[in-house]
């Protein structure tokens, strides 16, 4: 929620960074992303465990109890990590939209000057 207020207040303006540091922190998202996916991969391939003791029912239990942490749960370990990825992909976004206004004012402003110095040409 906050980043998406965030982003609206880059849409207005009012949330600038000095050039270069909005795509770096984007780029940074980009890689946090990636290693997240990589623990989430990681967490459903612990859907199954094994070394419990699968001839006691405590042990079965267990086993089921820290399956269920892992994936599929309530709010397991791959739940938890998909809201983290959706925060940090919004994160993404409002440097991305940074940027590209930074991008867009640059580009604005070099119309500007040339538009101003062939009128003195």
């Amino acid at each position: 929620m906050v980043w998406e207020s965030l982003s609206g207040a880059v849409g207005a303006g009012e949330l600038v960074m000095e050039r270069g540091v909005a795509r770096n922190c984007a780029e940074r998202c980009s890689a946090f992303i990636e290693q997240l996916k990589g623990v989430q991969s990681k967490a459903r391939s612990l859907e199954s465990v094994d070394g419990f003791g699968g001839l006691l029912p405590s042990g079965v239990a267990l086993a089921a109890k820290f399956e269920r942490k892992a994936t599929g749960g309530d709010y397991s370990l791959d739940r938890a990590l998909a809201d983290h990825i959706a925060v940090v992909e919004q994160m993404r976004s409002v440097f991305e939209a940074i940027e590209s206004r930074y991008v867009a004012a640059e580009e604005a402003n070099t119309t500007a000057v040339t538009a101003a110095g062939s009128q003195i040409n």
